[in-house]
Protein backbone atom coordinates (compact mmCIF):
# COMPACT_ATOMS: atom_id res chain seq x y z
CA UNK A 1 0.00 0.00 0.00
CA UNK A 2 1.30 3.09 -0.88
CA UNK A 3 2.15 5.53 1.84
CA UNK A 4 0.08 8.42 2.46
CA UNK A 5 0.90 12.03 2.41
CA UNK A 6 -1.40 14.33 5.48
CA UNK A 7 -1.46 17.65 5.53
CA UNK A 8 -0.90 19.24 9.05
CA UNK A 9 -4.00 19.53 9.81
CA UNK A 10 -4.59 15.76 9.08
CA UNK A 11 -1.08 15.39 10.81
CA UNK A 12 -2.07 17.29 14.39
CA UNK A 13 -5.53 15.51 14.12
CA UNK A 14 -4.06 12.04 13.72
CA UNK A 15 -1.19 12.90 16.86
CA UNK A 16 -4.10 14.07 18.92
CA UNK A 17 -5.94 11.08 18.60
CA UNK A 18 -2.67 8.92 19.40
CA UNK A 19 -2.69 10.60 22.31
CA UNK A 20 -6.29 10.41 23.57
CA UNK A 21 -6.21 6.49 22.36
CA UNK A 22 -2.94 6.06 24.54
CA UNK A 23 -4.32 7.31 27.85
CA UNK A 24 -7.08 4.79 27.13
CA UNK A 25 -4.96 2.08 26.84
CA UNK A 26 -3.26 3.09 29.48
CA UNK A 27 -6.65 2.80 31.74
CA UNK A 28 -7.94 -0.66 30.20
CA UNK A 29 -4.42 -2.08 31.25
CA UNK A 30 -5.18 -1.06 34.78
CA UNK A 31 -8.93 -2.05 34.54
CA UNK A 32 -8.09 -5.35 32.68
CA UNK A 33 -4.91 -6.31 34.81
CA UNK A 34 -3.29 -6.38 31.71
CA UNK A 35 0.29 -5.54 31.50
CA UNK A 36 0.68 -6.04 27.60
CA UNK A 37 -1.58 -4.34 25.55
CA UNK A 38 -0.43 -2.27 22.53
CA UNK A 39 -3.25 -0.65 20.14
CA UNK A 40 -2.46 0.26 16.74
CA UNK A 41 -4.64 2.66 14.16
CA UNK A 42 -3.56 2.02 10.38
CA UNK A 43 -3.52 5.99 9.65
CA UNK A 44 -2.34 5.17 6.09
CA UNK A 45 -5.34 2.58 5.44
CA UNK A 46 -7.62 5.58 6.98
CA UNK A 47 -5.91 7.74 4.13
CA UNK A 48 -6.38 5.08 1.58
CA UNK A 49 -9.63 5.02 2.36
CA UNK A 50 -10.37 8.76 2.37
CA UNK A 51 -8.57 9.04 -0.87
CA UNK A 52 -10.75 6.32 -2.03
CA UNK A 53 -13.87 7.89 -1.14
CA UNK A 54 -13.51 11.87 -2.10
CA UNK A 55 -16.81 11.76 -3.80
CA UNK A 56 -18.63 10.46 -0.72
CA UNK A 57 -16.97 12.96 1.63
CA UNK A 58 -17.86 15.89 -0.88
CA UNK A 59 -21.55 14.82 -1.20
CA UNK A 60 -21.87 15.11 2.90
CA UNK A 61 -19.41 18.00 3.10
CA UNK A 62 -16.83 16.08 5.47
CA UNK A 63 -13.80 17.02 5.86
CA UNK A 64 -10.88 14.92 5.94
CA UNK A 65 -10.02 15.44 9.49
CA UNK A 66 -12.81 14.85 10.79
CA UNK A 67 -12.44 11.32 9.41
CA UNK A 68 -9.12 11.08 11.21
CA UNK A 69 -10.74 12.49 14.47
CA UNK A 70 -13.82 10.08 14.70
CA UNK A 71 -11.64 7.59 14.20
CA UNK A 72 -9.61 8.00 17.16
CA UNK A 73 -12.92 8.89 19.16
CA UNK A 74 -14.06 5.83 18.11
CA UNK A 75 -10.85 3.86 18.63
CA UNK A 76 -11.34 5.80 22.42
CA UNK A 77 -14.94 4.41 23.05
CA UNK A 78 -14.63 0.91 21.90
CA UNK A 79 -11.53 0.79 24.99
CA UNK A 80 -13.78 2.89 27.04
CA UNK A 81 -16.80 0.18 26.40
CA UNK A 82 -13.57 -3.19 27.11
CA UNK A 83 -13.03 -0.88 30.32
CA UNK A 84 -16.90 -1.23 31.22
CA UNK A 85 -16.43 -4.60 30.45
CA UNK A 86 -13.88 -5.35 32.88
CA UNK A 87 -15.24 -3.44 35.90
CA UNK A 88 -19.01 -5.04 35.08
CA UNK A 89 -18.05 -8.62 34.71
CA UNK A 90 -15.26 -10.50 36.31
CA UNK A 91 -15.31 -13.38 33.59
CA UNK A 92 -15.02 -10.91 30.56
CA UNK A 93 -12.19 -9.18 32.76
CA UNK A 94 -10.73 -12.37 32.48
CA UNK A 95 -10.85 -12.82 28.86
CA UNK A 96 -10.12 -8.82 28.07
CA UNK A 97 -6.82 -9.49 29.98
CA UNK A 98 -5.59 -11.93 27.49
CA UNK A 99 -5.41 -9.31 24.73
CA UNK A 100 -1.80 -7.91 23.75
CA UNK A 101 -2.99 -6.62 20.64
CA UNK A 102 -5.52 -4.12 19.22
CA UNK A 103 -5.32 -3.22 15.56
CA UNK A 104 -7.79 -0.75 14.05
CA UNK A 105 -8.80 -0.39 10.49
CA UNK A 106 -11.34 1.78 8.42
CA UNK A 107 -14.10 0.15 6.70
CA UNK A 108 -13.63 0.37 2.88
CA UNK A 109 -17.00 2.74 2.42
CA UNK A 110 -17.36 5.78 3.95
CA UNK A 111 -20.88 5.24 4.14
CA UNK A 112 -20.69 2.26 6.17
CA UNK A 113 -21.63 3.55 9.51
CA UNK A 114 -21.14 0.51 11.79
CA UNK A 115 -17.75 -0.68 13.42
CA UNK A 116 -17.24 -4.88 13.65
CA UNK A 117 -14.93 -6.54 16.13
CA UNK A 118 -13.43 -9.93 15.56
CA UNK A 119 -10.74 -11.86 17.69
CA UNK A 120 -7.78 -13.96 16.53
CA UNK A 121 -5.83 -15.48 19.74
CA UNK A 122 -5.08 -12.59 21.81
CA UNK A 123 -5.50 -9.79 18.99
CA UNK A 124 -8.97 -7.93 18.28
CA UNK A 125 -9.59 -6.48 15.25
CA UNK A 126 -11.53 -3.35 14.62
CA UNK A 127 -12.78 -2.45 11.52
CA UNK A 128 -13.94 0.94 12.07
CA UNK A 129 -16.99 2.67 10.90
CA UNK A 130 -17.73 6.44 9.87
CA UNK A 131 -19.60 9.37 9.73
CA UNK A 132 -20.25 9.65 13.32
CA UNK A 133 -18.97 9.71 17.07
CA UNK A 134 -20.17 6.78 18.90
CA UNK A 135 -20.03 6.05 22.78
CA UNK A 136 -18.88 3.12 24.57
CA UNK A 137 -22.29 1.80 25.80
CA UNK A 138 -22.41 1.15 21.42
CA UNK A 139 -19.91 -0.99 21.74
CA UNK A 140 -20.26 -2.96 24.76
CA UNK A 141 -22.60 -5.52 23.09
CA UNK A 142 -20.55 -6.19 19.98
CA UNK A 143 -16.85 -6.74 22.21
CA UNK A 144 -19.18 -8.92 24.37
CA UNK A 145 -20.18 -10.93 21.50
CA UNK A 146 -16.16 -11.70 20.68
CA UNK A 147 -16.42 -14.22 23.79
Amino acid sequence: MEQVKFAMVEKKAIRAADENIATQVEKLKADAGSTELSVTVDWNAVGQMISENTDALASDSYENVWVLGHTGERTVAALEAMSTICNDDADYKEELANITSIVVKPKAKFDDSKSEFSIDGTEITIESGHRMTRSASDFVEPIKALF
